[in-house]
């Protein structure tokens, strides 16, 4: 089966980071992949980078909202558009190690999984993002089972950092969700923050939550694929 990932990035005001975030999509070790950039009401320089990353590769669309509609509402939008069987997301101002998608998407065949989580690092500035993309793992990696992640995920409910500590001790960033499109067109969607079952946290935990909870078939790649740039506005925007 061939496996086509959708990357959405929803972009508030992160015009700054967005080529760096996207240019670590488009050299991806996976190379069958779509990336929607997803302005949401951005009223800094997104459009115009946006513009010129789909002039740079024909794998990169843009949806533009002149309001600011919420993060939830623009992963819901451009999975809607989508004909791509995977999908998952990155943060406007984040980066992906280059092999982040292909290791996630085979862990999910591996382990029969529908659903998968990796690891990120915390970035506080530009050395800490280029320090950690280079990086890659000499060993073998730890893998999650959907058993294991069952386990955990009750008694993290109740951690203090529950966005990234639910499946347990080992960090998970919502962002790096990624799961079969049928999950999507079964009718889970990502709510509001004010809406979800977690109503304190992000949508993207809301959202792994909800779908670990109920279909039981997540894994957790537990290796660190992800840069999470800190001290940005991401971490308390209305995306």
């Amino acid at each position: 089966m061939e496996y086509s990932i959708l990357v959405v990035v929803p972009c508030y005001n992160h015009g700054q980071y967005l080529e760096e975030s996207v240019k670590s999509i488009l050299n991806q070790t996976h190379t069958n992949l779509k990336v929607t950039i997803v302005n949401d009401g951005s009223t800094d320089n997104t459009d115009e980078v946006a513009q010129s990353l789909i002039n740079l590769d024909d794998r990169v669309s843009y949806i533009s909202f002149s309001e600011n509609k919420g993060k939830w509402y623009c992963l819901n939008y451009a999975i809607q558009e989508s004909d791509c069987n995977i999908i998952t997301s990155q943060d406007a101002d984040d980066v992906s190690l280059s092999d982040r998608l292909e290791r996630q998407l085979l862990c999910m065949l591996e382990t029969s999984t529908v659903h998968n989580l990796c690891g990120f690092y915390h970035c506080y500035n530009d050395g800490d993002i280029n320090e950690h993309r280079l990086k890659r793992m000499t060993e073998d990696v730890a893998v999650m089972d959907k058993d294991s992640v069952g386990q955990n995920v009750l008694s993290g409910f109740n951690h203090p950092q529950i966005n990234h500590f639910f499946t347990g001790d080992f960090e998970t960033a919502g962002a790096t969700a990624m799961f079969f499109r049928n999950i999507w067109k079964l009718g889970l969607r990502f709510n509001p923050p004010e809406s979800g079952l977690r109503v304190l946290c992000s949508e993207d935990s809301d959202f792994n939550f909800r779908v670990t909870m109920l279909l039981g078939h997540t894994s957790v790649l537990m290796e660190k694929l992800y840069c999470y740039r800190r001290n940005t506005s991401t971490n308390n925007e209305k995306i």
